[in-house]
């Protein structure tokens, strides 16, 4: 609005000293022809009427345009053809009426009436400072007091304008400021949004200690059947197995580290099953390895020599 009142006011400042001299013309030509009939009248009348419309039609055709652009500027060129569906809701009183004293409509009627005010002051304090030339025009002559008159309304005009544009930019900014902070999502819409999309967060983290339980009572139930655990000697566990026959590497049967390292432990002494202490290569079998992996190969040479002295100590056993 601002940018339109303004281009309309520059568009009529720019364009008035050529409608005045119009005016001023037609004037003359009807005062210096004493006998003028009616069909020089009309057709005369007629090229004064078109120019001048011409002239505010060309000021009219500016101010859309400025208008236009400045919409799809603010709306960065959104166009939205639902908007202009009909929607008999609209004609609805309760909702109209619950529209109309919202808080929304409140704080906008409040906005309003400081604009109307800003720009009051505006207006008054330049009229205050011209007052003194207002009492003088009587003794100006008709042109000079219209162009007098004409200046202080494109003033007051000019002034106007650029308080509603420092209002309307100021006011831009806090609707793009307010409508994001309105669709923005508050924590719980977060979490439920989460919860429908990802589901519930309690029952996932349920599920997963109840697949971690199995996989862990699994991979306890394949020790007995070891060959070999290695260990370190108290933090971390690896149960080993080999059958020469079937596996062309010994695989990793079950691991881990702290309480699940000693539960290994504990079951490979109750079922007979060797436990070999080599810090080094529990470790490096515990990193590399995932249960069901067979060992890598760089681990052949010194897993090759665990087995051989588990051998040894069956024969001895023996």
């Amino acid at each position: 609005m601002a940018l339109t009142f303004l281009t309309m006011v520059g568009a009529l400042n720019f364009t008035f000293k050529g409608i005045y001299n119009l005016a001023l013309e037609n004037i003359n030509f009807f005062f210096s022809f004493p006998e003028l009939n009616e069909a020089t009248f009309l057709l005369y009348m007629k090229g004064a009427i078109i120019r001048v419309l011409y002239t505010i039609g060309l000021v009219f055709v500016i101010g859309v345009v400025v208008s236009l652009l400045s919409v799809f500027l603010q709306t960065r060129f959104l166009i939205a053809p639902k908007a202009l569906k009909i929607d008999f809701s609209r004609l609805n009183p309760v909702e109209g009426l619950r529209r109309m004293f919202s808080l929304r409509s409140v704080m906008e009627f409040l906005k309003n009436i400081l604009k109307i005010a800003f720009i009051g002051v505006i207006a008054f304090s330049f009229l205050r400072s011209e007052w003194d030339n207002f009492f003088l025009m009587p003794f100006l002559s008709l042109e000079e007091s219209t162009k007098r008159m004409l200046y202080d309304i494109f003033q007051i005009a000019l002034r106007c304008g650029v308080a509603l544009l420092a209002i309307g930019v100021f006011d831009y900014f806090y609707q793009r400021w307010e409508f994001e902070r309105s669709i923005k999502m508050t924590k719980q819409e977060v979490k439920e949004e989460y919860k429908e999309v990802e589901g519930n967060p309690e029952i996932k983290r349920r599920q997963r200690q109840i697949m971690t339980e199995i996989m862990r009572r699994r991979m306890l139930q394949e020790v007995p059947e070891a060959t070999v655990v290695i260990t370190n000697p108290e933090h971390i566990a690896v149960a080993l197995k080999y059958d020469i026959d079937e596996m062309e590497a010994p695989v990793v049967v079950a691991k881990g580290a702290g309480e699940i390292a000693q539960k290994i432990k504990q079951i490979a002494r109750e079922n007979d099953v060797p436990i070999i202490e080599n810090p080094p290569l529990a470790r490096a079998i515990y990193k590399m390895s995932e249960i069901g992996d067979e060992i890598p190969m760089e681990l052949y040479r010194a897993v090759a020599e665990v087995i051989a002295q588990v051998y040894r100590m069956k024969r001895v056993e023996v």
